[in-house]
C-alpha cells in the first residue's frame, strides 16, 4: 500500500513540477518579445595600422611550434619579443615546453632585439626608396 502511494504522489509531483515549466515557458516568449531588439554594434577599424608578423622562425631555437604559442600570447614580431623578460616568458608559453634557460641560451630575446633594429632600418630605407632626406 505505502507503494502504490509513494508512486502516486512522484507521479503527482512529476505532473505539477511538468505543467508549471511549461507555464514558464509560454510566458518567457510573450514577455521577450515586449523588448526592444538590440540594435547591432558597428565595429569601426583601429585607427592605427596593424604591423605585419615577423617571421619569429628567423630567430634560431624558434620553431614552427614555438611560433605559433608566442603568436597565441600576442608576441607576433621581434620588436615584441625583444621587449619580454625570459622567465616571464617561461612561464606564459604553457602550451609548449621552454624554460628560461633554454631561452637565455639560444639568446631569443638577444636575437630579437637585433632583428627588430634591422626591421626599424629596413622599414625606413624602404619607406623612402633609398634616398636619403
Amino acid at each position: 500500500m505505502r507503494r502504490i502511494f509513494r508512486i502516486i504522489l512522484v507521479l503527482m509531483i512529476g505532473y505539477y513540477i511538468t505543467a508549471w515549466w511549461l507555464n514558464q515557458q509560454q510566458q518567457q516568449p510573450e514577455s521577450a518579445s515586449s523588448k526592444p531588439s538590440p540594435q547591432p554594434v558597428k565595429r569601426t577599424p583601429p585607427s592605427t595600422p596593424r604591423t605585419p608578423p615577423d617571421p619569429l622562425t628567423d630567430i634560431d631555437g624558434i620553431g614552427p611550434a614555438f611560433e605559433r604559442a608566442l603568436n597565441a600570447i600576442g608576441i607576433k614580431t621581434f620588436k615584441d619579443l625583444a621587449g619580454q623578460d625570459p622567465d616571464e616568458l617561461a612561464d606564459k608559453l604553457t602550451g609548449v615546453r621552454i624554460t628560461a634557460a633554454r631561452i637565455k641560451k639560444d639568446r631569443w630575446i638577444e636575437q630579437a632585439a637585433e632583428r627588430a633594429t634591422q626591421t626599424a632600418v629596413s622599414s625606413r630605407w624602404s619607406a623612402n626608396d633609398g634616398k636619403s632626406s
